[in-house]
């Protein structure tokens, strides 16, 4: 296992942040991440699916190489991986279990990254949010991995609230501005999910001047 991921490390879990886990520390296929923590596959697939059509959208404005674009749907297939351990704060919880058992389709590099865009993916975030993740191990991580934690994060957030009804709500025409991107959602769901996006763009308003909308 890589020495930057040891939980003897600078990665290692916040004492306040303990999660008890009965395997040892190693990665695990997604397959055995769906089953053992029993993600909720429907859910997850469609926030994939949107992070996806986010990630292609979006390009020109967020930069993330075509390479990662894999790992963005990774990102979003895990990111409720702590649902059933502790709902009100599965964040948390997902983030201490992807930290000890990243998924194996993942090169070691980015374990770290994968455990912080599950934890970044649910709280409201603000620029004294981002402040405090900087005391945290997160602000032990290479620039550049925590440039492409929250790049990342941003995508997943808004993938996760065009989900949120579950009512399988899609983006329709986008209408591209200078400084702003205007997005229709359709379905039953629309309304709701177009709002939850639209407070899930917290993340992306501050690390991008483009603003979004979601109607």
């Amino acid at each position: 296992m890589d020495k930057d991921f040891s939980m003897n490390s600078d990665y290692r879990i916040e004492s306040d942040e303990q999660f008890v886990e009965n395997l040892p520390p190693g990665p695990l296929s997604l397959e055995v991440i769906f089953h053992r923590y029993g993600i909720e596959r429907n859910h997850a697939d469609n926030v994939a699916r949107n992070a996806l059509e986010l990630f292609d959208l979006l390009n020109s404005i967020h930069g993330l190489d075509s390479e990662m674009r894999t790992f963005v749907e990774v990102a979003a297939l895990v990111h409720d991986t702590g649902v059933t351990k502790d709902l009100e704060n599965h964040h948390k919880a997902g983030r201490n279990i992807l930290r000890l058992h990243p998924p194996a389709e993942l090169p070691e590099k980015l374990w770290p990254v994968i455990a912080w865009t599950t934890f970044l993916h649910k709280k409201k975030i603000k620029k004294e949010k981002l402040e405090e993740l900087e005391r945290k191990s997160f602000g032990k991580m290479p620039e550049d991995l925590q440039d492409l934690t929250l790049k990342v994060a941003s995508l997943i957030r808004l993938a996760d609230a065009l989900d949120y009804s579950r009512m399988g709500s899609r983006i329709g025409k986008v209408k591209f501005g200078k400084m702003n991107i205007l997005f229709e959602i359709e379905g039953l769901g629309a309304a709701i999910d177009a709002e939850r996006m639209n407070q899930k763009a917290d993340l992306w308003h501050l690390l991008y001047a483009t603003k979004l909308e979601f109607r």
